[in-house]
């Protein structure tokens, strides 16, 4: 499940802190060896060991959120989107595991690369053989002959970007 508070964030400050305090070692271990010139050499090395592993520590964290986020919306079987007055555009990513994957973005991200500005989990309800129902607001009919889907909000149309059939009928299925 997506982490919907700091506690991520509170994560990483923490391993910074642990490895900030490791470099501390540095000085101490160079000191032991080399006495003064070590500890000299070992003052100067520090911050920069600890602004490289800082930097792959928070690089590998951006990289494994940005992975997370692009596998939730593969393993959508309907994505429907929505644009709202201010520009921000809301995208709801329904899966066959009856969960939904929401995310909202600024106008101002036109990247993909861009991790979202809102992410949230919902729950899927079915409503009858062929329909289903997001967080009691949005409302997906499927119509497998025609191949045609319609999303609604507050029973407004929104369009849908991508339906990915095969999934939309082992859904139906189950």
């Amino acid at each position: 499940m997506i982490e919907q508070g700091a506690g991520s964030y509170l994560i990483l400050f923490m391993v910074l802190v642990v490895l900030y305090v490791l470099a501390l070692y540095i000085p101490f271990y160079l000191f032991t060896r080399k006495r003064w010139k070590g500890l000299a050499i070992g003052c100067l090395i520090q911050p920069v060991v600890c602004l490289i592993v800082s930097f792959f520590v928070v690089g590998g964290v951006y990289l494994y959120w940005k992975h997370y986020y692009v596998s939730q919306r593969e393993a959508a079987m309907v994505s429907v989107r929505k644009t709202d007055a201010e520009g921000k555009t809301h995208t709801w990513y329904l899966k066959t595991n009856d969960e939904c994957y929401y995310e909202c973005k600024g106008k101002e991200r036109t990247s993909s690369f861009v991790l979202p500005d809102d992410v949230k989990l919902f729950d899927i309800v079915p409503l009858d053989s062929m329909a289903v129902c997001v967080d009691d607001v949005i409302v997906v009919r499927f119509d497998p002959d025609k191949h045609k889907v319609t999303a609604t909000q507050y029973d407004e149309p929104i369009d849908v970007v991508s339906v990915d059939w095969d999934r939309v009928k082992t859904y139906f299925q189950q």
